[in-house]
């Protein structure tokens, strides 16, 4: 089978999203997470969001301290609900603008650290066209990688784990390690310095938390909170589109495409 090199048909997790700022912190509040892949989602994958992959173990949605976890995750419970808390309190919503809470952020992470649970993984969705705006919906039948390609995604996800051939730059730990480590760091420094679990604090108590806890790991997840909320809705996050709506942004434009004059005064839209 022959996969496109073409840019615009191979659109990966760390290539598609808008690196804009977040919202404005609002006041600390507690709240249940919309879990994506539940009853409430049965109809959005007109929407690019995507289901759970098929997991035997799975069972049903469970509730970790302030939020409901989906079956199936690839992190565990725990540390999902624990990431639900950190990214509610990056970027909160509110009634008239959603936050990390409602585009699914979590889930987009979750997806991109079990991409290889899929075959074809979920890292390169496909094209040309996505069905938005006619076409057929190519993004959604992601494409196989090459075995550089495999071999790379890997070892960024999973490390180098001390395999040769994932160790000729030197030893790699991956992003898979870096989300359970950081994660139960931002557990224990939550229990030591507010006596509960992260998963059970409120926005501004966790706010508090980033500034004290790994400023690398913190700005991990801001990065991927970022990507979350703006990136194509083919990867889990963006869900119904609620990011770009929020920002005025209607998405590509594939194959109606632009005018001249849209292209030349983009604010005439």
């Amino acid at each position: 089978m022959t996969v496109s090199r073409n840019p615009l048909t191979r659109r990966s997790f760390l290539g598609g999203a808008l690196i804009l700022l977040a919202a404005p912190a609002l006041p600390a509040c507690n709240r249940e997470a919309t879990a994506p892949g539940g009853a409430g989602d049965a109809d959005a994958q007109g929407d690019g969001t995507v289901g759970l992959p098929g997991d035997a173990t799975a069972t049903a949605p469970i509730t970790v301290g302030n939020w409901t976890v989906p079956d199936g995750t690839f992190l565990t419970p725990a540390r999902y609900a624990m990431l639900l808390a950190a990214f509610d309190a990056l970027i909160p919503g509110d009634p008239d603008s959603p936050g990390a809470t409602e585009v699914h952020a979590a889930w987009y992470v979750d997806q991109l650290l079990g991409a290889f649970r899929s075959d074809p993984p979920r890292i390169f969705a496909g094209g040309p066209f996505s069905g938005r705006h006619g076409g057929l919906d190519g993004f959604s039948q992601f494409q196989p990688l090459t075995r550089v390609e495999d071999l790379r995604w890997r070892t960024y996800l999973e490390g180098s784990l001390g395999k040769p051939e994932r160790e000729w730059n030197g030893p790699v730990v991956g992003l898979q390690a870096t989300y359970n480590t950081g994660l139960d760091k931002l557990d224990a420094l939550a229990q030591t310095t507010a006596g509960k679990g992260l998963a059970t604090l409120d926005r501004d108590t966790i706010s508090g938390l980033f500034d004290t806890g790994d400023a690398d790991f913190v700005t991990q997840l801001y990065t991927h909170v970022v990507e979350a909320m703006y990136g194509d809705p083919v990867y889990g996050g963006n869900f119904q589109q609620k990011g770009w709506k929020l920002i005025d942004f209607e998405g590509d434009r594939q194959p109606i495409g632009y005018t001249a004059r849209q292209m030349s005064n983009p604010e005439e839209g």
